[in-house]
């Protein structure tokens, strides 16, 4: 059972899907139907899911399950997983981008695993830079504060060679 974002629950689990760009407004709205129509219907054994999603940044999926109604199950979990394929595989987009997405505004910078420490070393990834953390707890978290500082990070290690 789809519900709007602002009605799920703090305590439902997230997670989140980075597309590798942003999409356009007519994607947008072709994922936002397409995941609401989905999610109507998601179920873990036979039992409705109360689930939810947010966008951000125009490339970031936040989807929620409040698991207090019912638990998700490996089955339902990989459905999720299934519609973002899906999804990726009709636009040409890459929903499992595991880059850095450095937060820039109202945009995100995409920084690859491999540059990363170039990024550091050129400036454009600094230790208070925010990131897109690719595992949030609930969505309390999402909620409250989300974005963390790339120091607090697995990035840490770049930030402490660079100091010393």
């Amino acid at each position: 059972m789809y519900i709007p974002f602002n009605e799920i629950s703090d305590h439902a689990r997230v997670w989140v899907y980075q597309a590798n760009r942003p999409l356009s407004e007519p994607e947008l709205e072709g994922v936002h139907s397409y995941l609401a129509r989905e999610m109507v219907a998601w179920a873990a054994h036979g039992e409705a899911l109360q689930g939810s999603f947010d966008v951000r940044f125009g490339q970031v999926f936040v989807v929620a399950v409040d698991e207090q109604v019912n638990q998700a199950s490996g089955c339902s979990i990989d459905a999720s997983t299934r519609w973002f394929k899906e999804l990726g595989a009709t636009l040409g987009i890459d929903f499992f981008d595991r880059s850095s997405a450095v937060v820039q505004r109202e945009s995100l910078l995409l920084i690859p695993f491999l540059g990363t420490k170039q990024a550091v070393s050129d400036g454009i990834l600094k230790a208070d830079s925010l990131l897109i953390p690719l595992q949030t707890a609930d969505v309390a978290t999402y909620r409250t504060g989300w974005l963390v500082p790339a120091a607090s990070t697995w990035l840490a290690k770049y930030f402490q060679t660079q100091n010393a």
